[in-house]
C-alpha cells in the first residue's frame, strides 16, 4: 500500500518517465465506457490521480465538474490546476466527499497498489459511498499475464536534466506481487550526486476477486473488458477494465 510520502523523489520526473502513455488514448476510451453506461458526467471525481494528465486535456464534458485526488501531495505538487478546490490530497480509503459524484475512476492499475483485500473492499466501498444511484465507478488492474511478458527481471533506465533513473522489475508469482525498484541520481551541484531509491509493489489480482469484492461493495458489475476493448476479459489479457453501477 502506497502511504503519503510514496512517489516524494519520483514526482519530479513522473511525467518525463511516463511520456510513453498515450493519455489521450485512454480519453476517448474512457469516454467510450461511461458512453455506454449511458452517464453523461457533471460531477466527476479522479482517485489516484498523480500529476492530473487529464487536466491538461479535453476528456470530461466542458460543464463538468471535475475533482482530482492522489495519496501523494508531492504528485497533486506537479498538476497544473488553478483552483486548489479541484486538486485534493486524499485517502482512497476514506474519502473526504460526501458526493454525489456521477462518474469515479480509478485508471492506469492504480488499484493495484491496494495490497490487501480489506483495503480494496474500502476502497470499493468508498466509490459505492459518493456516487449517486446509477453512478459508474471505471477502474482498470494490470494482470499476471503483463506481469510475465513484460517486468518479470526487467531492467529500464533514462537519462534527463538533473537525472538519471535505474528502475528494476521482478513479479513474485507465488505472491502475486509486482515489485519495481527505482534508483534515482540526482544532481546535487559541484559535480555531485544524490543517490535515492524508491520501491513500489502492486498486487496482481484474479478477476473472480474482484468481481466479488464489487458486488459485495453493493455495486452491479456491468462489464469485465480486455485492454481498451469491449471484448470480454481473457487469462491473456495484460489489462483489463472495471465497470461497476451503483444500482439506481
Amino acid at each position: 500500500m502506497r502511504d503519503e510520502t510514496s512517489y516524494r523523489t519520483i514526482a519530479p520526473y513522473y511525467d518525463w518517465i511516463m511520456a510513453h502513455v498515450d493519455y489521450d488514448a485512454w480519453g476517448r476510451y474512457l469516454t467510450r465506457l461511461w458512453k455506454k453506461g449511458g452517464v453523461d458526467p457533471r460531477a466527476v471525481l479522479e482517485l489516484a490521480a498523480g500529476t492530473c494528465p487529464f487536466s491538461r486535456r479535453d476528456v470530461f464534458p466542458p460543464a463538468a465538474q471535475v475533482v482530482y485526488t492522489d495519496l501523494s501531495p508531492f504528485m497533486l505538487s506537479r498538476a497544473p490546476i488553478l483552483s486548489p478546490d479541484l486538486r485534493v490530497a486524499a485517502n482512497a480509503l476514506a474519502l473526504p466527499f460526501k458526493g454525489p459524484f456521477d462518474l469515479c475512476l480509478m485508471i492506469y492499475d492504480a488499484f493495484n497498489y491496494l495490497m490487501e483485500e480489506k483495503d480494496a473492499t474500502r476502497c470499493l466501498r468508498e466509490a459505492y459511498r459518493v456516487l449517486r444511484p446509477g453512478g459508474l465507478f471505471l477502474f482498470d488492474v494490470t494482470t499476471a499475464a503483463n506481469s510475465k511478458r513484460h517486468f518479470d527481471q526487467a531492467v529500464d533506465f533514462g537519462e534527463m536534466e538533473g537525472c538519471t533513473y535505474y528502475r528494476e522489475s521482478h513479479f513474485d508469482r507465488e505472491a502475486r506481487v509486482q515489485g519495481n525498484d527505482f534508483v534515482f541520481f540526482v544532481d546535487a551541484g559541484q559535480g555531485l550526486f544524490r543517490k535515492v531509491k524508491e520501491s513500489h509493489q502492486q498486487r496482481i489480482y484474479a478477476v473472480g476477486t474482484l468481481k466479488a469484492m464489487a458486488r459485495e461493495a453493493g455495486f452491479e458489475v456491468e462489464g469485465v473488458y480486455e485492454g481498451f476493448t469491449f471484448r470480454p476479459a481473457r487469462e491473456t489479457s495484460e489489462r483489463i477494465h472495471f465497470m461497476l453501477r451503483r444500482p439506481a
